[in-house]
C-alpha cells in the first residue's frame, strides 16, 4: 500500500479510535538489546491496561530467542548487517585496546543504523497500517531523527528512554550541578570539572552532531520542513529513565517525567538450571556481566576473571561465551535472567560494566556493585554508584587478580555497602514503585488527554528566544548606543567649551 494512502488512512482511523478506550501503540526502540528490553517491559505494562501494543524488533535479536515477547505484538524488521559485531569492536574493542572511545566512529554507526531505519519503507508502511494512536520513540539523542516516522504518518509521539537532555527538552538548568552523562562527574564538581562540564554543555547547545539540518528534507521531502530541534519539542511527553535516588536531583518540566529504570521489577522464577545453581549456593553468589555485546573478552582478561572466580569462597554466574572449567563453581551462559538472579536471596555482589539497566536492577534488589565501566555513559554511571556509597570501581585493563578479588570480597562482605544500597533501594521502591507501570500510566494519560497542557512556552519558541539572545542583543545594543550618544555629547560639550574659550581669549 503506498505510504501516502497509509498516512491518510492513519489520520482518519485515529479520529475514530480516539472515541474508544482501547488505544493502539507502536513502540520503536533503538535496535540494541538493552533498549529493546525496556521498551518491551513498558509494552507489556501498556497491554495490561487494555491497549493494543506493537514493538518493532530487529530480526537478529528475535533469532537469539532471549527476548520475552509475550503480552504484545511484534513488528520484525532487518537492521544494518553485522550491527552487533560492529558495536562491540568499536566501543568495547577500543577500551580493551587501551584507546579512548572512538566517538566519531560510534556516531557514524548510529547514523548508518538510523539511515537504514528511516529508508525502510516496508517497516514504515507496516507501522502506518497498524493505525496507531501514539508512537513511542527511544529517548537517545543520536536517534532523535526517528521522530520523522511519526511526523510522516501524522501520529502523536512520545519519548521513552535513557537520556536527560535539558537543552533539547528546553528544561532550564545550570551546568554547575547537572553533569553531562558522558562525563564521569557527580553533582559535586570542582571548579575545573564545572568548567569542563559548562564547555561541553555549550558545545551541545550550539552544535549537536545528531541534529542534521537536512533530516526532514532527506527522509520526508513531502512534509513541511521543520528542524529536528523543533520536532523534538513537539513530543507529548518525555519519559526519562533517571531519578534522584540512583542519580542526582535534576530540574524538570511538567511533560518531562523522571521515572527510574523500566527494566526493574519483582524477581520471577528462574529457569531450572539457574534455580538449582542459586538455591545450592548457601555461601553466596557473585553475578558477573559486561552487557549483551561483551561476551568475548580478551583472553588475558577472561583468564584473570576466571582465576578470581575460582578462588572466591562464593559461587559465580558469569555471562560469557566461555565454557566453565568447573560448572559447579562457575555457571557460564551467553544469556542470563539478570533481574531475577539479582533478586535471589543468595546474590551478594554484582560485577558489572555499569550499563543503566543493570544498575537499576541492582538498586531495586539492593545488591552492591563492583563497577567496571567500558564505554559510553558507563564511567558516569560508575561514578554515581560509587558516590552513593554502594560500589567500588575497577579498571579491567589495569587491575590485578588480587585487586579484583579483594574488591569483590570487600564490597560483598563490608556492611557499609549493603547498608547504603538497602537504604537507596527502599527509597527507590517507595518513590518510584515499578517504573514500567509508571511509564504505562503516563503514555495512557497523554493518549487520553494529550500533552499540550503540560508543554511549556519555552518548548514552543525558537531557541534564540528561549535563551534570550534577542533580549541580550537588545540590551547590548542599547548600552552601546547609550555609550556612543554619551561620548558624542561629551565631545560636543568639550568642543563648545573650547570654542567659547577661544572666542573669549
Amino acid at each position: 500500500m503506498p505510504l501516502a494512502v497509509v498516512t491518510l488512512a492513519c489520520a482518519l482511523v485515529t479520529v475514530f479510535l480516539t472515541q474508544s478506550e482501547t488505544k493502539r501503540v507502536v513502540s520503536i526502540p533503538v535496535p540494541f538489546t538493552s533498549h529493546v528490553r525496556y521498551h518491551t517491559n513498558v509494552a507489556r505494562a501498556l497491554a495490561k491496561r487494555g491497549h493494543d501494543v506493537w514493538v518493532t524488533i530487529p530480526t537478529y535479536l528475535l533469532n537469539k530467542g532471549y527476548l520475552d515477547t509475550s503480552g504484545f505484538n511484534v513488528i520484525p524488521y532487518d537492521t544494518m548487517p553485522g550491527l552487533e559485531k560492529t558495536m562491540q569492536s568499536t566501543m568495547s574493542g577500543s577500551y580493551f585496546d587501551g584507546k579512548m572511545p572512538n566517538v566519531i566512529e560510534f556516531l557514524k554507526i548510529c547514523s548508518e543504523v538510523l539511515d537504514t531505519l528511516l529508508r525502510n519503507e516496508s517497516l514504515i508502511s507496516d507501522i502506518g497500517q497498524k493505525y496507531p494512536d501514539l508512537i513511542v520513540i527511544d529517548n537517545i539523542p543520536p536517534f532523535y531523527a526517528m521522530i520523522i516516522i511519526p511526523y510522516r504518518l501524522r501520529i502523536p509521539f512520545a519519548f521513552l528512554g535513557t537520556t536527560y537532555s535539558p537543552i533539547f527538552m528546553r528544561v532550564p538548568f545550570s551546568p554547575a550541578d547537572v553533569p553531562l552523562f558522558i562525563l564521569p562527574y557527580s553533582n559535586k564538581m570542582t571548579f575545573f570539572q564545572r568548567l569542563h562540564n559548562t564547555l561541553f554543555q555549550l558545545i551541545f547547545a550550539v552544535y549537536s552532531p545528531h541534529f542534521k539540518d537536512d533530516a526532514v528534507a532527506t527522509y520526508a521531502p513531502e512534509m513541511e520542513y521543520l528542524s529536528l530541534a523543533v520536532l523534538v519539542t513537539k513530543a507529548e511527553i518525555f519519559l526519562v529513565e533517571q531519578d534522584h535516588v540512583l542519580d542526582y536531583p535534576r530540574p524538570t518540566l511538567p511533560n518531562v517525567k523522571l521515572i527510574g529504570g523500566t527494566v526493574t521489577g519483582p524477581a520471577k522464577a528462574l529457569p531450572p538450571e539457574f534455580q538449582s545453581f542459586m538455591d545450592s549456593a548457601k555461601e553466596g553468589v557473585v553475578i558477573v556481566s559486561f552487557g549483551s555485546y561483551v561476551l568475548d573478552l580478551p583472553e588475558h582478561i577472561s583468564d584473570k576473571i576466571l582465576q578470581v572466580l575460582l578462588q572466591l569462597p562464593m559461587k559465580s554466574v558469569f555471562r560469557s561465551n566461555l565454557t566453565s572449567s568447573d560448572p559447579k563453581k562457575i555457571l557460564t551462559a551467553p544469556w542470563i535472567p539478570q533481574n531475577d538472579l539479582l533478586g535471589h536471596p543468595h546474590t551478594k555482589v554484582f560485577v558489572s560494566h555499569c550499563g543503566k539497566n543493570g544498575q537499576y536492577e541492582a538498586l531495586y534488589h539492593a545488591v552492591p556493585i563492583v563497577a567496571t565501566p567500558l564505554f559510553a555513559d558507563q564511567r558516569y554511571n560508575a561514578e554515581r554508584v560509587r558516590e552513593k556509597g554502594f560500589a567500588e570501581v575497577l579498571d579491567l585493563n589495569t587491575c590485578t587478580a588480587e585487586q579484583m578479588s579483594s574488591t569483590i570480597l570487600t564490597v560483598a562482605n563490608e556492611p557499609r555497602y549493603k547498608q547504603a544500597v538497602v537504604k537507596r533501594s527502599r527509597l527507590f521502591r517507595e518513590l518510584y514503585g515499578v517504573p514500567m507501570e509508571t511509564a504505562a500510566y503516563w503514555l495512557d494519560h497523554v493518549m487520553e488527554y494529550g500533552g499540550d497542557y503540560m508543554r511549556s512556552t519555552g518548548q514552543q519558541m525558537p531557541l534564540y528566544q528561549y535563551v534570550l539572545l534577542d533580549v541580550f542583543l537588545f540590551i547590548l545594543c542599547a548600552v552601546a548606543l547609550t555609550l556612543v550618544i554619551g561620548c558624542c555629547l561629551i565631545r560636543a560639550i568639550c568642543s563648545c567649551f573650547r570654542k567659547k574659550k577661544t572666542k573669549t581669549e
